[in-house]
């Protein structure tokens, strides 16, 4: 597991070209819903961040953040194949 500074380091979409830091501020410091406040994070439409985008904006709504869980989901994301494993176990 990387420390928590590392995970904060990472890049959450290569879009925006945000790390997870940049999102956690950026949601921190927003009132919008989900859908508008991922613009100002990815300044796209794609959905490639998404599981990873959606966490981030309830882990700083609530304000426990699970830094082992986000570098999971950026590192899925990361492995295409991991992703869709992942989806098929859950049943998403």
């Amino acid at each position: 597991m990387p420390t928590k500074e590392a995970v904060l380091t990472l890049e959450i979409c290569e879009c925006g070209g945000k790390t997870v830091a940049d999102a956690l501020k950026i949601f921190q410091e927003t009132s919008l819903p989900y859908k508008k406040a991922k613009k100002l994070v990815t300044e796209c439409d794609k959905t490639c961040c998404r599981a990873a985008l959606l966490r981030i904006f309830d882990m700083a709504y609530t304000g426990n953040i699970d830094y082992e869980e986000l570098h999971r989901l950026i590192q899925l994301r990361n492995d295409k194949l991991g992703e869709l494993l992942e989806r098929m176990k859950s049943g998403r």
